[in-house]
């Protein structure tokens, strides 16, 4: 199935509350400032494919019909989500996600910095009007985890020595906190509060799909063209990002393999015979199929969690939702 249909698939139980998660973010940048309407509208009409609110909506569903708190929580999500990727373009200085401009490239830092001060702010204001305090702990628990994932990401940028363990710690706070907060909210709600372990489990379960999503992400650094991405090959690597690919890479390669290895890894740009020898010798070390197995590994133990749920709608979307966090091909 290709990965738009996919994506479709999973948001069909869902789609008329994703519905109203839009229009609720489109009645944000309705304000006095034309600079923020401006760039709200631009945000607006880049945002992705809204995965994060799906899962917890679909976590939600799980328990029964859903109502104005889930539509609320999933809007507060898509927030921080856009709010955080604003200010990390900025960090990274990049012109382009996805392909598209991002708000530093089409205006300054400065203004990335206020437009992602404003979602935050405006996303715990939502959560304040609507009583949702349950819900703005779990969330603010995560903008901290997401804060301390960039700190480690400047922290090990060009470690080539970087451990798998330090990578997964990286990611986990980096994009596994949110679709685990997501999926936690999404779980207390419907009377699913009540139940410490309900929420815990579905916390696990979001972070082992946003930890398998993360080193896809990854790969795709290596395997993927720039017209798919949107970004030039290597961008990650050339920023000091080591991950899993080059990690496992270099803990089982030879020796003299190794050595070629890190000397390539370690420049900042690569000639197109440099970067196929590159990747060629991650393929011969294991490190694009270790990096696969890792992704399943973690994508069983999520439909492991999920397994202890009755069949319905919900349920079949969840695990088409595992099934698209580590298939997809952008």
């Amino acid at each position: 199935m290709p990965v738009d249909a996919q994506i479709l698939a999973v948001q069909k139980p869902v789609r008329r509350q994703l519905d109203e998660v839009q229009k609720r973010l489109r009645g944000l940048f309705r304000t006095p400032i034309p600079i923020l309407n401006e760039v709200g509208g631009h945000v607006l009409a880049t945002r992705g494919k809204k995965f994060r609110p799906t899962l917890l909506l679909l976590t939600a569903r799980l328990r029964g019909a859903l109502g104005v708190d889930a539509i609320v929580t999933a809007t507060v999500v898509e927030l921080v989500h856009a709010a955080a990727l604003i200010h990390d373009d900025s960090v990274d200085r990049s012109p382009l996600r996805r392909g598209k401009p991002t708000v530093n490239g089409l205006w300054t830092d400065e203004m990335a910095i206020i437009m992602g001060d404003y979602l935050y702010a405006q996303s715990m204001a939502l959560l304040v009007e609507y009583e949702q305090t349950a819900a703005m702990g779990v969330l603010a628990g995560a903008v901290i985890e997401m804060s301390c994932g960039e700190a480690l990401e400047f922290q090990h940028a060009y470690n080539l020595d970087v451990s798998e363990v330090e990578y997964e710690e990286l990611i986990r706070a980096k994009t596994g906190s949110l679709i685990g907060a997501a999926t936690e909210v999404g779980a207390s709600l419907n009377g699913g509060g009540r139940s410490k372990a309900r929420r815990a489990a579905y916390r696990r379960f979001g972070e082992q799909v946003g930890v398998a999503f993360q080193i896809v992400d990854d790969l795709f650094d290596y395997l993927s063209e720039p017209e798919v991405t949107g970004k030039p090959v290597g961008h990650d690597l050339a920023e000091g990002k080591v991950t899993l690919p080059l990690i496992a890479a270099l803990r089982q390669a030879t020796q003299a393999d190794r050595r070629r290895l890190r000397s390539l890894a370690g420049r900042r740009k690569w000639t197109p015979g440099q970067w196929a020898d590159l990747r060629s010798l991650i393929e011969r070390a294991g490190g694009f199929e270790y990096s696969r197995q890792r992704a399943a590994a973690l994508a069983g133990d999520a439909r492991g969690l999920l397994a202890r749920e009755p069949h319905g709608v919900a349920r079949t979307a969840l695990d088409a939702a595992i099934d698209y966090a580590v298939d997809r091909d952008h």
